[in-house]
């Protein structure tokens, strides 16, 4: 199906046609039932009349009773659309369409938001958009397009009465008409209003349901046992939600005193209505029957100007903020082929950064600061200092994260700006600090590394980072669910998930293998288990590794220290000893604190 995502200016119109560019036929079953619902209204004013007028001429003895059964027939058919196509065939449609437009549309926003530029996600004000955005795309095309289609057969409802009425009484239909205007107006203003609330309150929206997330989920179910944190949470949550629902109740209220008040106005103008048609009714130009059927079309017509063409007006008014909303989506800067394999075969002799300059979008102070260096096929790489230091920030980098950095990077004497996203995507394989615990079997877990990925590759990957033994404990061996989200799922420590995290990255074939704080989660024997295996681990690769903890750093052929966004040191691990320098400081400190604690030990043997 052809994607409705496009990089425009989204219109009012478009509340009505997006739905017909997803699926024709389901916008046409909805028009032809909301234009037969329109006429019920004019079809009851006729059938309850002619109903009336021929009873009271049965009671006459001027007419037979069959007289009544056409009428009766009509009303009984007008009552049996509303119920049965209505509510029962309508109801099952409506609940088909909701599942083909969400099948349909949401890998088509999903797609959209995967392709957007890195920093968008990074971004709060951009994040808040897309999370106003994105969740709900496919029920809001759905309900843009019922909302002008029920304001439509609404208004299709409300012309068929007026113009019933001006055919007996032409002022009174016209006195309905002149009160319309200031009803639909005081209807767009609230729904403008309600959805400006709705923005507002996003942000907040975005926080409290964060702290829902941390008092609920299991993931923070220790931390809550141990700390008893849940009634602090539990208060700032409150707060943010109170400030949110005062925020949207305010309007709330404004928009239900002031509809209110038009709902009075539309009953007063009803009843003038209604006067103003008893002369003509005492002069016989509207018979009785026809007359008591305007009174009841005149009192649901009130009720539809006050409430349901008002509370759709406004419905509208919200749709075309969305749309706003939608427009702003659509601008934000994309990658083309973000969602592209990556490219196989890619390698590499030589990268070079030369006088990188980087600041986060949003912040003035540079985290990179002419930052120069080379990494050499087949060589080990550390890179260390503080936190904050630049360390991650150069990962983000070299896989292509962020392009809004000065100077350069230069893959084999190319610009790294001008790889494809396939070909960054095979230059590289990450296993991040905070890596992604997916609720998958272990072997998903880590076949996600490389899409090609065989059985073979993924037992080898197990075999070498050493979780044989974690797989054979569980249930289906390594393709057990992960986490309780299954039934028959398992949970494993935080020093296995890092190693899932590590036997990933073993199984994609890319040159260059990253590694941000690879054994934080391991216990000292699975680290020491993990570096004697290190050249098993990286045969034939390039190796640039993160780690606060330094006796790690002597694996590494080159140590580049990073000190205020800028390479401080480097050199071998016995070179940087030699100068006496920052390493070398941040090593000893280690190295005695590790001492003191041998020593601790031995006291209390």
């Amino acid at each position: 199906m052809k994607n409705i995502l496009q990089k425009r200016t989204y219109r009012g119109w478009d509340l009505f046609f997006l739905m017909w560019r997803v699926s024709p036929l389901y916008a046409a079953v909805a028009l032809v039932s909301r234009l037969l619902s329109a006429s019920c209204a004019t079809l009851t004013i006729y059938a309850t009349a002619g109903f009336i007028n021929a009873a009271l001429a049965v009671v006459a003895g001027t007419r037979q009773l069959g007289a009544v059964m056409l009428p009766i027939g009509g009303l009984l058919g007008v009552m049996l659309y509303q119920t049965f196509v209505t509510i029962v065939i309508m109801r099952y449609i409506n609940a088909r369409r909701k599942i083909y437009f969400r099948k349909t549309l949401r890998p088509m926003i999903l797609r959209h938001v995967s392709s957007l530029a890195y920093w968008h996600i990074e971004n709060q004000d951009t994040a808040d958009l897309i999370s106003r955005v994105a969740p709900k795309f496919d029920t809001e095309v759905v309900a843009c397009h019922d909302a002008v289609l029920s304001l439509a057969g609404q208004a299709l409802s409300a012309l068929g009465v007026v113009v019933t009425i001006m055919t007996r009484a032409w002022w009174a239909g016209l006195i309905i008409l002149a009160s319309a205007a200031p009803l639909m107006y005081i209807a767009k203003k609230a729904g403008e209003r309600s959805y400006e609330a709705q923005r507002e309150t996003s942000k907040i929206h975005r926080r409290y349901a964060y702290l829902s997330g941390v008092l609920t989920s299991r993931d923070a179910v220790e931390e809550r046992t141990v700390y008893g944190y849940t009634d602090a949470l539990n208060s700032i949550f409150f707060e943010r939600f109170h400030t949110a629902r005062k925020i949207q109740q305010r309007v709330n209220l404004k928009n239900f005193i002031k509809m209110k008040a038009g709902g009075v106005l539309g009953s007063v103008i009803a009843v003038a209505t209604i006067l103003t048609m008893l002369p003509a009714v005492l002069d016989g130009r509207i018979d009785y029957g026809m007359f008591i059927a305007l009174i009841g079309g005149i009192i649901n017509l009130s009720r539809e100007l006050s409430w349901g063409v008002n509370s759709q007006i406004e419905e509208i008014a919200a749709k075309r903020e969305y749309l706003r909303d939608l427009t702003a989506f659509m601008a934000l800067e994309t990658v083309g082929d973000a969602t592209v394999l990556p490219a196989p075969g890619m390698d590499f002799e030589r990268i070079v950064f030369e006088n990188v300059c980087f600041t986060y979008p949003g912040t003035e102070k540079p985290v990179l600061d002419n930052v120069s260096f080379v990494i050499e096929k087949g060589r080990h790489y550390a890179f260390v200092g503080v936190n904050g230091a630049g360390k991650t920030t150069i990962t983000k980098l070299l896989t292509g994260l962020y392009t809004n950095y000065t100077g350069q990077i230069l893959v084999d004497g190319r610009s790294l700006r001008d790889f494809s996203q396939a070909e960054l995507k095979g230059l590289s394989a990450v296993v991040y600090q905070d890596f992604a615990r997916y609720s998958f079997s272990l072997y998903d877990n880590i076949a996600v590394g490389a899409p090609d990925a065989d059985e073979a590759a993924v037992l080898e990957a197990v075999e070498l980072i050493g979780l044989t033994e974690t797989a054979d404990k569980l249930p289906c061996g390594i393709h057990t669910p992960l986490g309780k989200v299954y039934t028959d799922g398992a949970d494993i420590s935080g020093g296995e998930w890092q190693r899932v995290a590590m036997a990933r990255s073993l199984v994609n074939n890319a040159p260059l293998r990253i590694l941000d704080e690879p054994t934080a989660a391991l216990d000292p024997v699975g680290e020491s288990r993990v570096y004697s295996q290190f050249e098993q681990i990286t045969r034939g690769k390039t190796t640039i590794f993160i780690s606060h903890r330094l006796g790690s750093t002597k694996l590494a052929d080159v140590i580049y220290v990073l000190s205020e966004g800028r390479i401080a040191e480097q050199g071998s691990h016995s070179q940087l000893m030699a100068q006496g320098g920052l390493y070398a400081e941040m090593f000893n400190a280690q190295a005695d604190w590790y001492a003191d604690k041998k020593e601790r030990e031995d006291a209390y043997a």
